[in-house]
């Protein structure tokens, strides 16, 4: 399934890139408690598929997926962007070249424990094209 979707992304004109530069991580335990909170609040949907979560700086992008394109060309996602930079924290994010921060998981599966990690990119599907899919064949059921 991982794999159809990769594919799936590469062939659809529907990434758009928001953000290029290092890929940092949450320390153990920090996002669960953040997906915790964004569920509750009603930020996020958990049903959306994803593989993962991570965060970007523009809190516009909370419940969007994203894409990661890693240094060496792969293409990996969807990951569901669970949090944002605080907003006295963005002129600093942007300084240093942040493009994504991942969860301490995700961050153990792609050896990023030792970040950052230069030269990544991130992508968001446009329009929500997965997401309102997604909606439309559980409404079917």
């Amino acid at each position: 399934m991982a794999q159809f979707l990769m594919i799936l992304a590469v062939t659809l004109p529907g990434l758009v890139p928001v953000a290029e530069g290092e890929a940092t991580r949450y320390n153990p335990g920090i996002m669960p408690q953040v997906v915790e909170n964004r569920v509750k609040w009603g930020h996020i949907d958990l049903d959306v598929p994803h593989f993962g979560y991570v965060a970007l700086s523009d809190k516009g992008y909370i419940g969007e997926r994203a894409w990661i394109e890693w240094p060496d060309g792969r293409l990996t996602g969807p990951y569901l962007v669970a949090d944002c930079g605080a907003r006295h924290d963005l002129p600093a994010l942007d300084a240093k070249g942040f493009a994504v921060d991942l969860s301490w998981e995700l961050a153990v599966q792609f050896g990023v424990i030792d970040a950052p990690l230069s030269g990544v990119a991130i992508y968001i599907e446009e329009g929500g094209f997965f997401s309102k899919l997604y909606q439309q064949n559980r409404s079917m059921k």
